[in-house]
């Protein structure tokens, strides 16, 4: 998984300038926005940016959640699999 992740990384990497286009465009329209006096715009960026900042958070949460708890689940399913197998060994014997 490391290397993967390496790989894309390197990969990636040259285009760094053309993927980050975006914050510099959100960048320039506010810095117009705030020389210009107004507040409307920075504002509803900045309300946009935290929207995606905190829904992205919020579902890796919810995903890290749902699997601990589904782990948490098959273990002691497993545990009990394998107390079932032990009964079972020591009525045969």
């Amino acid at each position: 998984m490391k290397k993967l992740f390496l790989i894309l990384l390197v990969i990636s990497f040259p285009f760094f300038d053309v993927l980050s286009q975006g914050c510099s465009m959100c960048r320039g329209i506010v810095e117009s926005d705030a020389n210009s006096g107004g507040t409307g715009i920075s504002s509803s960026i900045n309300s946009g940016i935290i929207y995606l900042f905190t829904s992205t958070y919020v579902l890796i949460i919810i995903g890290g959640l749902f699997w601990y708890f589904r782990s948490k689940k098959y273990l002691k399913e497993e545990e009990n699999k394998s107390n079932i197998k032990k009964r079972i060994r020591s009525l045969v014997r």
